[in-house]
Parts: structure tokens; sequence; C-alpha cells
């Protein structure tokens, strides 16, 4: 039995609408306490992910900073963790890919993050009916380690040669994956798909329905 792993984030579940949302909520929170404007908070933000993506720890820090806000990081991370995950953030191909793969491949997802706004997503999206193996890497090691990856062939007790993951993020998702031996596949699309790919990218997607093609 063969095996396809996810990433989650900019791969089946669109980041940028979270981010967003997010953002239009620190705004607002923002603007009341200080009187600033909160399109213009809202903009700064936004300029600064865009800028820095997701993988930026001090985002916060700076805009913040830049304004000449004195805030409690705390509590606007708190905002942003908080948000309302709504079905309609995943990509549109998502649902559609899993359930054709389904009964013909073991499935799985190996995810960073915070690992209640994860779970959070996976919940909404029923995904552990479909689902076989859900890897939370912030429970064994961050990616680019290969231990997740790892972990996953061994917990699904598949030959690693005989697995594909399926990601976005040339800077951390494939290092990992084919060091453990997995099959990888770029898909292209979210807030890393104009930085290049590398030697640990085996193939290349616009669309998922592609991967159809790679796998069979």
């Amino acid at each position: 039995m063969r095996a396809i792993f996810f990433d989650l984030d900019n791969t089946l579940y669109d980041t940028s609408k979270y981010y967003h949302r997010a953002f239009e909520s620190i705004s607002k929170s923002l603007s009341e306490k200080t009187k600033q404007n909160e399109n213009i908070i809202y903009h700064k933000l936004c300029e600064k992910w865009i800028e820095k993506t997701s993988m930026y720890p001090n985002l916060f820090d700076d805009v913040l900073s830049k304004l000449g806000i004195e805030n409690n990081i705390q509590g606007i991370v708190e905002i942003f963790n908080n948000q309302p995950i709504k079905k309609d953030d995943y990509y549109s191909d998502a649902s559609t890919i899993l359930k054709k793969l389904k009964g013909q491949y073991k499935l799985g997802i190996i995810t960073d993050g915070n690992i209640t706004r994860q779970k959070n997503k996976i919940e909404k999206f029923d995904m552990n009916e479909i689902i076989d193996l859900i890897v939370y890497t912030k429970k064994i090691a961050p990616k680019p380690s290969p231990l997740p990856f790892e972990y996953a062939i061994n917990e699904l007790d598949i030959e690693s040669s005989k697995s594909y993951y399926v990601a976005d993020n040339p800077r951390i998702d494939f290092f990992g994956a084919k060091k453990a031996g997995m099959n990888t596949v770029r898909i292209l699309r979210g807030e890393y798909a104009k930085i290049p790919s590398d030697e640990y990218v085996d193939n290349t997607i616009n669309e998922m329905k592609e991967l159809l093609d790679i796998i069979n």
C-alpha cells in the first residue's frame, strides 16, 4: 500500500484568508485603543507579512514599532490565534483530491504551526474521517527535520520510496521528506509560490489534479 502525505497550510488550506481576517481584527482592536487609523494599521500588517512571510516571528513587533504603538504582544497573538476557521478557507480542490485518493492510498498530514490552530482547521474540514494519520511536527521536531517524516512512515508501516509528500514551501518542506526517503511534490500556490525550488523537489504542479498523473 502506498501513501500520500500533505502539508496543510498553503497546500490544502489557504492561509491568506486566515491572515487577512486576523489582521482586520487586530487592526480594529489597536485602533480602538490607540485612536490610530484602522486601515493604516491593517495595510502595514499586510505589507510586512507579504515582505517577510508567515515564517517571520517578529511581524507584530516590527509593525507596532513602526507605528509607535506600545502594546502587549501577547494580546495581539491571542487575537491572531483565536480567529474562526471557515470551511471556505480551504482550496476548492482539497476535498476533491482527498476523496479521490481515499481507499487507494494511505493518507496523512504532516504540519507545522500552532497545534491548537491546526487541529481546529482539520476538525472544521472533517479531515479526521478521511486522513489515516496526522502528524504535528511540534510534538516531534519542526520542519525541516526528517524526524516527523520518518515517524509518519513508521506509523503507517510503509516503504518510504512508495510515499509522496505534497507541500508548497522549499524553505522547509522538502529537505526532511527527501532525507526520509519520500518522493516530493511541490504545488505552486500560496505565499511561497515564487520562491525557487531546490534539489529536494522531485515534481512541481500548479493544480492539485496534476498530482494524479504523478502518482499513477
